[in-house]
């Protein structure tokens, strides 16, 4: 399998004529070098892309590795899928199937803030819920995920099981409100396998003083038809895509995410114009790191939109 890459082979990338990462000329990480947070500091961010604090801002998306980031839109702080163990950490989770986490996250779980809202897009795998992302749940105001991990008693006050299709609506003390609705997902490209590996989820958030479109959390799913079904029903500008290509032998030569090439097909179906790729580092089991999407969305023309940003990176995406 393929490793991840570091950020200093994402360096070498860009010296080849590689754009991994492609930042607007809003505020963002260009005014700062591209440096990132990795001292752990909140207060880093706000050198790289500007905070919101009100719904017409432009969200601000910080990176943390795996499929983790902190999603700040108006005064909402959110997490998804939280992972926050150090390096080394490890869970065999049956036969063939051995997580081993080889990051440290660029923020520790303890200096991450207060967070409104938690996204999960499936709590039975630790590399989308880990052992410190637990504990983080016990003190998110409200989690989101599926029906079947909202009932594996999950620390947190207000756990909900948002089935596919079905919306809710939060309101934070500043009285802004956002709107979130579950998208199809599909965990493995055998439809066999598909009950074993579990059920998962995506997001669909939308709020009020959205110019260009809703924003999209794929969650861990493979390329599924129902994706031709989400661009019927929404216009969709920006996402977090989950890629990687994750794999373990349990599976065989079955994926549990998408490509890059999916990926890519993602991008062009909903026409995103952002795309924040996420679940392509940080765990062995993920086996297409940074420099396979940089050269997919290369081929594809697609460079302008992709943001491949670094663990600890923040960025503000237009919306």
């Amino acid at each position: 399998m393929h490793k991840e890459h570091s950020p200093s082979r994402r360096d070498a990338m860009l010296g080849a004529g590689v754009a991994v990462v492609a930042v607007s000329a809003t505020a963002s990480c260009a005014q700062t070098g591209g440096s990132s947070a990795s001292g752990g500091s909140l207060a880093a961010l706000d050198a790289m892309a500007v905070k919101p604090n009100s719904l017409t801002m432009m969200p601000r998306l910080t990176y943390l590795g795996g499929p983790t980031y902190l999603i700040e839109i108006g005064r909402f702080r959110i997490i998804s899928d939280p992972g926050f163990d150090p390096q080394g950490t490890e869970r065999n989770e049956g036969p063939g199937h051995l997580l081993t986490k080889v990051m440290e996250p660029p923020i520790p779980v303890d200096e991450i803030g207060p967070i409104d809202l938690a996204l999960l897009s499936h709590a039975q795998h630790l590399d989308n819920l880990d052992n410190e992302g637990r504990r983080l749940l016990g003190n998110v105001a409200v989690t989101l995920t599926t029906p079947a991990s909202a009932a594996m008693n999950l620390p947190g006050n207000d756990v909900r099981g948002l089935p596919t299709w079905e919306s809710t609506e939060i309101t934070n003390a500043a009285g802004e409100r956002l709107k979130i609705t579950a998208m199809p997902a599909v965990h493995t490209s055998n439809p066999d396998l598909r009950e074993i590996v579990g059920e998962v989820t995506g997001f669909m958030l939308e709020w009020e003083g959205q110019e260009t479109g809703a924003f999209y959390i794929s969650g861990d799913t493979v390329w599924i038809d129902e994706i031709n079904e989400i661009a019927r029903r929404f216009k969709v500008s920006a996402a977090i895509l989950h890629l990687g290509a994750a794999n373990v032998p349990a599976v065989g030569d079955n994926y549990l995410t998408m490509n890059s090439a999916d990926g890519v097909r993602a991008t062009r179906t909903l026409g995103l114009k952002n795309v924040y790729p996420a679940h392509f580092e940080g765990w062995r089991h993920f086996t297409q790191g940074a420099w396979y999407i940089a050269r997919e969305f290369e081929a594809a023309g697609l460079t302008a939109s992709l943001h491949l940003l670094r663990p600890g990176e923040a960025h503000n995406v237009p919306l």
